[in-house]
């Protein structure tokens, strides 16, 4: 009997102890939710650069003519010689861009207006110019924290670029950037799981965003 009454204890000791360590989990996950706002990490503003670079031909092929700075967006690099292409760019410190070598990429860059996305931009255009474009991309990244072992998604940071040469004389970069404060605890599945489900709408809004900021920058430039 003494034994049966010792293991009834230490069940019920360790089911205490089970319940006082969710109910602390609970409470830092609540605490942390409360007070994550209050924690001064400074996001980017929401923002679209764009920058006009000029080109120049070199060993028969085109690359920049200088230096191709808007803002915080700096076009480090572009190369477009027999098999190589590559743009780099900077946004707020963070890279950008492509890298591809041979087979990897067209020998002539794609018309714009034989991108799906790209043709009704170009029909609203109107303008006499051979448009080609070079690159685009997204990029993502989150940042946060855990507690108690569940992963939560404090911030996620977007953006978008599209690369175009015009005439072969201009490159333009168009980089459409937008950050948001999720505060999200994560009490299943993986954070790729819930950035993949969860933030897909988001994903979406960014691209349309950048579409209308590429169609808007390509207007202001031929109005020049």
């Amino acid at each position: 009997m003494r034994s049966v009454n010792i293991k009834r204890t230490l069940l019920i000791l360790f089911a205490t102890a089970v319940v006082t360590v969710m109910l602390i989990c609970v409470g830092l996950a609540i605490f942390a939710l409360l007070t994550s706002e209050r924690v001064n990490v400074k996001l980017p503003q929401n923002s679209s650069f764009v920058a006009i670079c000029p080109l120049q031909f070199v060993n028969g092929g085109l690359m920049l003519a200088g230096a191709c700075v808007s803002g915080n967006l700096t076009v480090v690099e572009f190369r477009a010689v027999g098999d190589e292409l590559a743009l780099n760019f900077t946004l707020y410190d963070r890279e950008g861009g492509t890298y591809k070598k041979g087979a990897e990429w067209p020998r002539f860059m794609t018309p714009l207006e034989k991108e799906p996305e790209y043709r009704e931009l170009v029909k609203r255009l109107r303008v006499n110019a051979s448009i080609y474009l070079v690159d685009n991309g997204m990029q993502e990244a989150g940042g946060g924290d855990s507690v108690c072992g569940m992963p939560r998604l404090l911030r996620y940071l977007m953006m978008e670029h599209t690369a175009l040469v015009v005439d072969n004389k201009t490159l333009i970069v168009v980089v459409t950037f937008r950050a948001w404060r999720t505060n999200q605890l994560i009490t299943s599945g993986s954070a790729v799981e819930y950035v993949e489900k969860q933030l897909r709408p988001y994903r979406e809004f960014v691209h349309q965003e950048h579409l209308r900021d590429v169609e808007e920058d390509l207007k202001s430039y031929f109005k020049r």
